[in-house]
């Protein structure tokens, strides 16, 4: 990041810069382009334009002095009189530098080995240079003046002559290895600009650069520039453009003489600086991860890159705006462009923290010569953004350009070093950059005049997913993306780009004391207008009015059947009747809260129809709920009477203020004629559900609420008297509430199994046969359960409709639904929660597109809404994750006696009233929602930050799992555990080689529990508690001790050079060498060490796929004995 790179041709004063207070202001000036005069001795010299990189210059300068100052002092205090009297304090402390003696070989920096190991194909994104490709259109360019110009540039430059053996050093060739000028006559100018942008040179042979020509209609010419960056960082590109324009031109005598090469400087400045380092080690667990940008595809599944350009132009008033602004507010320019990128990277991010790559161009002029050399000076920052809470322009813009200067006073510690630590307890890295060259033209007038102007230029870097750059212009700003886009979704990269110029628009003429303005495209803003616009008009009467009027008009109809009875519409309502008279007298008012304690069966579902026509709310709590935690619902709900069975009452203890009442002592009492009427905007019922404290949360929902997404499912699906749904769920699980009201609101039947039996598939099957049910209504684990059972084909041929929910939805369950039920049959996967009432999305599915890695949540139900927002409470783009927000008919009343979590959770927004999940969603670009899970799902596991449904939906990928839940087992180094259910299950072994064609070594499991069928808690979902009991109990049963220990001499060997490198005390032979701290720059020096113990050639690509102990022993016994047979087969070709 530079703001000036005409620095290069800047002087110091005479007599230097510490000479005297008006040298320093001369000096000064010239780097700003003022007069002396125009600057105020106490005025900040960042208000007036001086940006950072032209202060980290000084030091350099200063040194050559006698004068020590570091940036930090610098910045401090950016004025010319703090300036004067700290030079004046530490003048004659500084030594002057002299020419260091250096070799033809010689170390890379950093930087270059992070570009070298980058390159190798084995690496994600690898494949390609680092390198800048660069057209010049011009005029009758001469090819032998060119190709002799060259020539004479790559003697005057070392670096043009460099070579790249191995990770670890490199070499100035005697010459260039360089052929020639190519000339092309009239050629296929796209094709030849696809095939020499692209291109990855040969380092290791020389190969650094390439200059051709081309000769086009009318005496045009383009010159064809490729540049490896190992060579040569943007400042230098600027300096090999300016000298070959010189040379070209026969003005080469102005080239000053070069006493320095890049060798020179290189053993003048590698010293360590202890403070730098202990400055990012301190911060290093909290330092956040790259922006987390939507990605169609997972960056290890491309090949090379193919990196796509989009540019813009700022005109000279725009830019001069912009410059204005930013005085006005005490930023750099810099500052402002990089801020700007930040908050559209931030609009397009999962999350608003995030790391941001910023190469800093800061050669240190420690000799007259260094601005003239050709070489890469560059060394990367790691910049911490934070826009986790909203602020206007300004101030984020100065929270961002104070911390940059924190880190450039401490990036002597270079940034490639904190990426290896970083890559030790995690993955990613930070793949976007943010480089800014401010300051005179990339391509001066000479080079222009001779050569051509600047063209049509790709820059590329391995394992980079968007590189932002900006180049000055005469007449204002070129501002350039270099993005892959095969990594990211369609027109993704395109829309941000979009918003980055419209915010610049802004910025020259807004007010930045506001938040910057980042609207959703207007594209988006429609689709989502489209599919949130759900009006449908219902009777909004009371959840059991429907119920009671088939009573009346059809009372002879099935409405309950059970393993024991049939009760019919008017059977039923006037059982409910009587349990409504019996609660009158037991002094149960209208809003008041009754609580159910029974078995499944006919008697709940009476208590709640009794319930409701009582004016009461029902509050059903389960007999298999612990008795300190039923106390604990009963108090919050603050229920004035339980109804339960004799059994259940005598057997209990009983809170002494509650009255538990006989659900049979109703009997007695004097029925309703009717039921009672209340405010359609009454609670109908209270359920609780697990809170994050671990204490229950009652979620009170009112009878419109629940009666909207009941009428609503019952329009879709064309629900009527004739279908009969089989009611699989626990009535403390809101699905149950869909089964009674659903069905019985519009004449249909409810078939309840025994309660003894009502976990059982064979019953199910049964049921649905003999009972001739129609529909289903479950979580997906239960009708994954009973599409097992149901093997042969049509075994389920009466039911016409799945409805799935609570849970997520194997991709194979829609096909094995219709192999069992007939094509027919539909398949819904519902979503919402019990604070919006039931369901509140629906996305029904006939074949599973190949794309999809899980079904989609799909798109709202009528009189609901969904947002997806980020952390300021912005709609988040396609693509981009984000907390799913319901809204609408169905939003809950609030949590029972929790004000202020209620507060939390219920939201309003625009004037609508909205729930926080607290799960994350995504939207399609065609208004389909897609879930991912809990905001809180992401775990850690040695030290990486792991989703494990990302696990799981690789697993089942495999034909042979049906199911995948992913585990971690606790302790003080956690383990991954993968639980499958399926027939025929590989073992442990051949699953984890298939799963290492989708998941890093770091996300696969290290123990594997293979079962018939998973535990499912009381509503029916996976019981995690209940697996992770399994999967410790078969560790502890099964596992021989220190089965890990390597085994045999080339295990133990291998395990030894592993411990040294890594400086760990012990070695699993099955422990990832990355997962124990490993890194490229470790590895490359591993294949050294190997090569030396064992005398093989073991190359990069092999060992990234043999990356433990008894991987690579297989691999190096493997060629061992190939090498025997070679040997062999050349002994007998040679008798």
């Amino acid at each position: 990041m530079t703001d000036n790179p005409s620095l290069a041709c800047v002087h110091p004063a005479p007599g230097g810069l510490a000479h005297s207070p008006e040298a320093l202001c001369a000096g000064v000036a010239q780097l700003l382009d003022y007069a002396p005069q125009d600057l105020e001795p106490d005025a900040s010299l960042i208000e007036q334009g001086l940006d950072s990189v032209s202060m980290m210059r000084l030091p350099a300068l200063l040194a050559r002095e006698g004068v020590q100052v570091s940036f930090a002092e610098l910045i401090e205090q950016p004025t010319l009189e703090a300036w004067w009297l700290l030079i004046d304090r530490r003048r004659g402390q500084a030594t002057h530098l002299k020419p260091v003696a250096a070799d033809n070989d010689f170390a890379l920096t950093p930087l270059q080995q992070a570009y070298w190991f980058g390159r190798d194909p084995a690496m994600p994104l690898g494949g390609v240079g680092c390198h800048l490709y660069q057209e010049l259109d011009g005029y009758q360019v001469d090819a032998q003046r060119l190709e002799s110009a060259v020539m004479r540039l790559t003697h005057r430059h070392p670096m043009l002559r460099a070579c790249f053996p191995n990770a670890t050093c490199q070499r100035v060739l005697p010459t260039s290895p360089w052929p020639g000028l190519t000339v092309h006559e009239r050629p296929d100018e796209l094709a030849l600009r696809e095939r020499l942008a692209h291109r990855c040179l040969d380092v290791r042979q020389g190969e650094v650069f390439d200059v051709q020509l081309s000769r086009l209609p009318d005496g045009r010419s383009r010159v064809h520039l490729n540049i490896d960056l190992l060579v040569a960082d943007v400042l230098s590109i600027s300096v090999l453009l300016r000298d070959l324009a010189l040379i070209y031109s026969g003005q080469e005598a102005q080239l000053p003489r070069l006493e320095w090469d890049f060798a020179h400087y290189l053993g003048a400045t590698r010293t360590s600086d202890a403070g730098a380092r202990d400055y990012w080690l301190q911060r290093l667990d909290d330092l956040p991860d790259g922006p987390q940008l939507p990605l169609a595809h997972e960056p290890q599944s491309l090949g090379p890159p193919r990196f796509r350009r989009l540019a813009m132009r700022l005109g000279r008033a725009q830019l001069r705006a912009l410059e204005d602004q930013a005085r006005q507010h005490g930023l750099t320019l810099a500052s402002v462009l990089c801020c700007a990128y930040t908050q559209v990277l931030g609009r397009w991010s999962a999350s608003q923290h995030f790391l941001l790559n910023v190469p800093l161009f800061n050669r240190q002029e420690l000799h007259p010569c260094v601005p003239h050399l050709l070489a890469d000076f560059s060394n990367l920052v790691l910049l911490e953004i934070d826009q986790r809470q909203a602020g206007s322009f300004a101030q984020q813009a100065q929270a961002l350009q104070r911390q940059l200067h924190r880190d450039i006073a401490h990036s002597a510690w270079p940034g490639v070093e904190v990426l290896r630590e970083l890559s030790r307890t995690r993955q990613g890295g930070a793949p976007v950059v943010f480089a800014c060259n401010l300051g005179e033209a990339f391509v001066d007038a000479t080079c222009r005049q001779h050569l051509g102007e600047p063209g049509w230029a790709l820059s590329q870097t391995p394992q980079v997913w968007l590189d932002h750059q900006s180049y000055p212009l005469p007449d204002g700003l070129l501002l350039n993306w270099d993005g892959v886009d095969a990594l990211f979704p369609e027109g993704l990269l395109d829309e941000m780009f979009t918003a980055y110029g419209d915010l610049l628009a802004w910025l020259c003429t807004g007010d930045w004391r506001q938040p910057a303005p980042l609207p959703l495209p207007q594209g988006q803003q429609e689709v989502r207008a489209a599919v949130n616009h759900t009006p449908w008009a219902y009777d909004k009467g009371l959840l059991h009015d429907g119920f009671f009027q088939q009573a009346q008009v059809h009372p002879q109809r099935v409405a309950l059947i059970t393993e024991d009875a049939e009760l019919s519409y008017a059977e039923l309502a006037a059982q409910a009747l009587q349990v409504a008279g019996a609660l009158r007298q037991w002094g149960i008012e209208p809003g008041d809260t009754v609580a159910i304690t029974l078995p499944k069966g006919q008697a709940q579902i009476v208590a709640v129809l009794g319930i409701l026509a009582a004016g009461a709310v029902y509050v059903p709590v389960g007999i298999e709920q612990p008795a300190a935690r039923r106390d604990m619902i009963y108090q919050r709900a603050g229920a004035k009477v339980v109804i339960t069975d004799t059994a259940h009452r005598d057997r209990g203890v009983w809170l002494a203020d509650l009255q538990v009442v006989d659900l049979a002592q109703a009997r007695s009492a004097r029925a309703l004629k009717q039921p009672i009427e209340v405010a359609p905007d009454a609670l109908a019922y209270v359920i609780f559900t697990s809170g994050t404290t671990g204490e229950p949360k009652g979620v009170e929902v009112s009878h419109q609420a629940a009666l909207n997404t009941v009428a609503a499912i019952n329009r879709r699906y064309q629900v009527g008297a004739d279908d009969r749904v089989l009611g699989v769920s626990a009535l403390d699980f809101d699905l149950s509430v869909y089964d009674l009201f659903g069905l019985l609101s519009v004449g249909g039947a409810v078939v309840l199994p025994a309660d003894a039996r009502r976990k059982e598939p064979s019953e199910w099957l049964r049921l649905i046969r003999q009972q001739r049910v129609t529909l289903w209504n479950s979580v997906p684990a239960l009708l994954d359960m009973l599409t097992l059972k149901a093997r042969e084909p049509n075994a389920l041929s009466g039911l016409r409709l799945a409805m799935v929910s609570g849970d997520w939805v194997g991709l194979d369950l829609p096909r094995r639904l219709r192999l069992a039920a007939g094509e027919s049959a539909r398949f819904a996967a519902l979503g919402g929660a019990t604070e919006a009432a039931i369901w509140s999305n629906v996305q029904d599915v006939d074949e599973v597109p190949v794309h999809w890695l899980s079904i989609p949540y799909g798109k709202p139900l009528d009189n609901q809404s969904f947002r997806v927002v980020d952390s300021q409470g912005r709609d988040c783009p396609d693509w981009v994750a984000g907390e799913l927000w319901i809204g609408g008919a169905g939003v809950a009343q609030g949590y029972r006696g929790l004000p202020h979590l209620s507060a939390q959770r219920f939201v309003e927004h625009a004037g609508q009233r909205w729930y926080r999940t607290g799960d994350q969603g995504r939207y399609w670009p065609d208004g389909s929602l897609e879930f991912l899970g809990r905001m809180d799902q992401q775990v850690k596991v040695r030290g990486f930050r792991i989703e494990l449904s990302e696990i799981d939906v690789a697993l089942e990928r495999h034909p042979a799992v049906s199911r995948a839940v992913t585990l971690v087992l606790p302790g003080a180094n956690p383990q991954l555990a993968a639980t499958l259910m399926g027939d025929a299950l590989p073992d442990a072994e051949a699953m984890r080689q298939w799963l290492c064609q989708w998941l890093p070594e770091h996300m696969l499991p290290d123990h594997w529990l293979n079962l018939t069928e998973l535990p499912l808690s009381a509503n029916g979902k996976v019981d995690r508690a209940a697996l992770l009991w399994l999967v410790q109990e078969q560790r502890q049963g099964a596992r021989p001790e220190h089965e890990d220990a390597p085994q045999g001499e080339a295990e133990q060997l291998l395990a030894g050079l592993w411990r040294e490198l890594l400086d760990i005390p012990l070695v699993g032979r099955n422990q990832g060498f990355f997962a124990l701290g490993g890194n490229s720059l470790l590895a490359a020096r591993l294949i050294e060490r190997i090569a030396r113990q064992f005398d093989v050639e073991l190359s990069l690509k092999d060992f990234f796929n043999a990356a433990t102990v008894a991987r690579q022993a297989q691999w190096l016994v493997a060629r061992r004995e190939q090498d025997h047979v070679n040997r062999n087969a050349m002994v007998e070709g040679a008798l």
